[in-house]
């Protein structure tokens, strides 16, 4: 089944509780949300995440996938020669450059396939390297390999943590291919559960288990949220 076809909220009633496959930042737009909803909220990743070492190459442009590649790369910066502009996939991961003191150069606006052509705009012709992680299905950069010189490393190892017993919630959402099996490969969801994917290779992974869901206009909680209003 697929609600993508009509307004989410018709399938709204009623919502007790909300299990979404991250850890949520103070400032989540899904937390006043919740709270004007009276629905309760079960955040947690289910992945564990471990750095890797990796050489740091000179380059145009570092793109980031994801906050988690910030995290375990940004510190490899101090030993170039230059500083390279930066490139942030989506909001969350602008964010994430913001709060290490760093100004993102780009930030991309909708799914992997549009930012993609947004970046190639800025970037064509350029190095462009993608610190990302080992299970990285490299959309970006296989999208753009024709029309700049890609560079990249596994900066980090991330692996499926299930958590030890089912989640309770009436709306189930995925923000990773990882989490879907973490969760989706050891427990079944109820019947009549609500499922929602955070981008398009979240939903493959959620199609290959024939599980219906719907999926945001962009990657971002704040879409998540405009989702969930209908």
């Amino acid at each position: 089944m697929n609600y993508e076809e009509e307004s989410f909220s018709t399938y709204l009633t009623p919502v007790k509780k909300l299990f979404i496959s991250r850890d949520l930042a103070a400032d989540s737009p899904l937390r006043p949300w919740a709270a004007a909803k009276g629905v309760e909220l079960h955040a947690r990743s289910l992945l564990s995440f471990t750095g890797k070492p990796f050489a740091a190459p000179e380059a145009d442009w570092w793109f980031f996938y994801s906050s988690r590649a910030v995290q375990f790369s940004i510190h490899a910066l101090a030993g170039l020669a230059g500083r390279p502009r930066l490139a942030a996939l989506g909001a969350g991961t602008a964010r994430a450059l913001e709060e290490a003191g760093l100004r993102p150069d780009f930030v991309g606006r909708g799914q992997p396939a549009a930012v993609a052509a947004q970046f190639r705009r800025v970037a064509g012709g350029l190095t462009v390297f993608f610190p990302r992680a080992e299970q990285s299905r490299k959309t970006v950069q296989t999208l753009l390999q024709d029309d700049v010189r890609v560079l990249d490393a596994v900066c980090y190892a991330n692996a499926a943590v299930p958590p030890p017993a089912p989640i309770e919630a009436d709306i189930y959402v995925f923000t990773s291919p990882l989490n879907v099996a973490a969760y989706c490969d050891h427990f079944t969801l109820p019947e009549g559960a609500l499922v929602v994917a955070i981008g398009p290779s979240t939903g493959s992974a959620l199609r290959d288990r024939k599980i219906g869901y719907s999926v945001a206009e962009d990657p971002t909680e704040e879409a998540l949220v405009g989702l969930l209003e209908g």
